[in-house]
């Protein structure tokens, strides 16, 4: 086969071009590995082997992906004198053609599609409303605190393939949300009842038919799709059940499948994602599965590539990621405060002759955003926020600015709030009162006289028995008070948060724990910016409004977002920020180490982390200063798994092995033996990568027993497993995975465990 334009395809991708016609295949592509030059050559090797290009499926997950694909796809065609293509598409777009069909045929039922997201939302006010009138159980909430959660929830269900209920009870929802299954039914009965459709259904409700029919149906409902041979699905660990399964239904084994992806860059499971279709469930379904592996990455250089593969060794896999472009720095950051060492780091690259658009700040959490947002607006350096609302935008801080503004005066000059919206806070977090028709009033009388609103609030008491009435009448001399506040604006907002129940109040409206932390998070950021303002309440309000009028004008500069916004792209500097135990990875308790799910919760959480640090090209910083003790483990080499403390720095900066990749590549080093407790990945790598300086590593310490990583033991009672790690103090507790019991914890002293085979020795 003549290479496009003469590209020079690695073995590896030569081999995935030239997959027999005749056989599936499964495509491992680390981040940077050229997937998409890749899947064109496989195109172009179908057609070259008589193939027409309409019996050609390319799949793809999102519009801008198709449409670069597409255009590309066209320009090597061009240069072979052909103008055919292949169909490629998005999902929807398959998902659209499928339903019109359908309809012609009059075995779905005629709907409109809605591409606007208003039109969902009345929809769901309105079934909110008639299951109000059904005397349902409804938490009074306003519609901030639930409304997006249901649409995430109406997500998930649409990408599943169980019932709503199942997802409620499966996706650790607050029993606040209980309602939810039941408002996502009365919304589905309006849908239908209103013709429409949303982009969801384009794919869901298809699924749905096909589904509840009988064989004779389904054969006929093929029919109508296109009679692809080969199906090439690209980012194929991004795919839900509903679209597998939908995909499945109408090809099954009559097309040829070459599925492309890495499960190791599957980040969104919480809206339905299932990376386990393309690590297991694919090679159960079809037959006779060729895997090829595209492990080698021409975006970053071997000190990312070891990095990365001692990370994703953590998540029980052989994966490699082998760096093959140019040289990666890693570093640390030079100061303990995020902001400052955020300011330090951009100094340095722009005085290297840098420029500042090709840089980023990733986070994990949008509340480490907050001290990145600030440190940049007061400094003046232009940054622009991807994904997410400006700083000023947030409820939380407008909250915390509108109690502000009631010590400086506002409630008798109303123009000293950013906004008059933000009035409203004053008496909706917490809510003074559930009564809908008293808590519009009150709104309503607020908004126009905002100096009456401690009258208001005591007349409002004076209706209420007990402690209700009570804590009304306290919340209006509360308001009275906090003038009083105007020079220490921080003591301030403090007394106001535990007076009013503030946090309890978060932990109370939010769906899941992770809004409450990030709700008092961004809350805790916000509080060390006043604090270190030091100024009095009024002109930390007009400071903020200042530099929020300045950021406004940014249309360039700093590349500022969460990692999930991250994927798919990549940038010369990236900067990870917020890199602690308990915030990243995130949990309330740590229970990885006994607990099946929370396991797998700590595997997503890691490939978020692997997903972040393969952004980078030619520098890598972690916004961390490590402390002393921190320093000597990463020195030595040690992962801390499971004796990692929250607040302290994030076990996946230790499972990377910085420090020691960092020697590696240190020619003044000398060729003394390294330690290292992932020494074995370190060793695989250097096997398998060409540029590797030549380092010997000294044997890791054994486990008691004679046990390392990656063996294999029997158990008395949870039968065979893999041992995963082992404790380096205390008692040393080993770990081992066991296939239908999950992850389990052994004193080694009184566990008998035997030994079977390890891994490395199948290999």
């Amino acid at each position: 086969m003549s290479n496009l334009f003469n590209y020079s395809y690695t073995t590896e991708q030569q081999a995935v071009i030239e997959h027999p016609l005749d056989q599936h295949a499964k495509v491992i592509a680390v981040a940077g590995a050229g997937k998409s030059t890749t899947l064109i050559g496989r195109i172009q090797y179908l057609i070259d082997q008589g193939v027409s290009p309409e019996k050609i499926g390319v799949f793809m997950f999102n519009k801008s992906a198709q449409e670069e694909f597409t255009e590309r796809l066209k320009l090597s065609q061009q240069g072979r004198g052909s103008a055919r293509l292949p169909q490629v598409m998005t999902f929807h777009a398959f998902g659209m053609r499928l339903c019109k069909r359908l309809e012609q045929r009059n075995i779905l039922p005629e709907a409109r599609l809605i591409t606007d997201e208003f039109s969902l939302i009345k929809l769901i006010r309105e079934a909110r409303q008639r299951l109000q009138r059904k005397d349902v159980d409804l938490v009074i909430q306003d519609e901030r605190d639930w409304l997006e959660d249901f649409l995430l929830f109406v997500d998930q269900v649409k990408a599943a393939s169980i019932s709503p209920t199942e997802v409620y009870e499966e996706g650790g929802w607050s029993r606040e949300c209980r309602y939810f299954p039941n408002l996502y039914d009365q919304l589905e009965n309006l849908r239908r009842q209103s013709k429409m459709r949303f982009f969801s259904d384009l794919l869901s409700d298809p699924y749905a038919l096909i589904d509840n029919s009988d064989e004779a149906q389904r054969h006929y409902i093929r029919t109508l799709v296109p009679e692809y041979d080969f199906l090439l699905i690209d980012e194929f660990q991004d795919i839900n059940p509903c679209q597998y399964e939908l995909l499945k239904a109408l090809y099954g084994s009559a097309a040829r499948w070459m599925i492309v992806g890495d499960v190791q860059q599957c980040i969104y499971e919480w809206r339905g994602a299932s990376p386990q279709i393309m690590a297991q469930q694919y090679d159960d379904d079809f037959p006779n599965v060729a895997s090829y592996p595209l492990a080698c990455s021409f975006r970053f250089g071997h000190s990312v590539g070891m990095m990365a593969t001692c990370v994703v060794s953590q998540n029980q896999t052989e994966q490699m990621v082998i760096g093959q472009g140019a040289a990666t720095e890693i570093d640390f950051a030079q100061s303990s405060l995020p902001g400052q060492a955020l300011m330090r780091e951009l100094k340095r690259w722009h005085e290297a002759g840098e420029s500042l658009e090709s840089s980023a700040v990733l986070v994990r959490l949008y509340s480490d955003m907050v001290p990145v947002q600030l440190a940049l607006m007061h400094k003046g350096v232009p940054y622009q926020l991807h994904g997410d609302s400006p700083l000023l935008d947030n409820r939380q801080i407008r909250m915390l600015m509108a109690y502000l503004a009631v010590m400086a005066g506002g409630l008798q000059n109303p123009s000293i709030f950013y906004d008059p919206a933000d009035i409203e806070y004053l008496v909706t977090i917490p809510n003074v009162t559930n009564v809908a028709a008293e808590r519009s009033r009150l709104l309503t009388q607020a908004r126009q006289a905002p100096h009456l609103i401690p009258d208001l609030l005591v007349a409002l008491s004076e209706q209420k028995e007990g402690w209700k009435g009570k804590k009304i009448a306290e919340r209006a001399d509360w308001l009275r008070s906090l003038t009083l506040y105007n020079k220490t604006p921080e003591q301030g907002l403090l007394a106001t948060i535990d007076k009013l129940g503030i946090y309890r109040y978060f932990e109370n409206t939010s769906s899941k724990d992770i809004q409450t932390q990030e709700k008092i998070a961004t809350c805790e950021a916000f509080l060390s910016y006043v604090r270190g303002v030091a100024s009095d309440a009024g002109t930390i309000i007009a400071q903020l409004v200042k530099l929020n009028e300045q950021d406004s004008q940014h249309t360039h500069g700093v590349h500022l977002m969460t990692i999930h916004k991250a994927k798919g792209l990549e940038f010369d500097l990236v900067m990870m920020s917020g890199l602690q135990e308990g915030r990243f990875p995130y949990y309330d308790e740590d229970l990885s180490g006994i607990d099946r799910q929370a396991a797998a919760q700590m595997q997503a959480e890691r490939r978020l982390f692997y997903v972040a640090m393969t952004r980078a090209r030619k520098r890598l910083v972690f916004l961390e200063s490590p402390s002393g003790e921190d320093i000597k483990l990463l020195q030595a080499g040690n992962i801390r798994s499971q004796l990692a403390r929250q607040g302290s720095l994030s076990r996946f900066v230790f499972e990377a092995q910085p420090t020691v990749v960092q020697k590696v590549f240190d020619r003044s080093r000398g060729a003394e033996p390294l330690n290292a407790q992932l020494a074995s990945h370190l060793e695989r790598y250097q096997r398998q990568a060409e540029g590797v300086p030549e380092v010997t590593f000294n044997a890791p310490k054994a486990l008691r027993g004679g046990l390392k990583p990656g063996d294999k033991v029997r158990h008395d009672q949870y039968g065979q497993g893999v041992v995963v790690r082992q404790e380096m103090d205390g008692k040393q507790m080993i770990y081992v995975d066991f296939a239908e019991a999950g992850l389990k914890r052994f004193n080694p002293k009184h566990t008998k465990l035997v030994h079977l085979a390890s891994r490395q020795n199948e290999d």
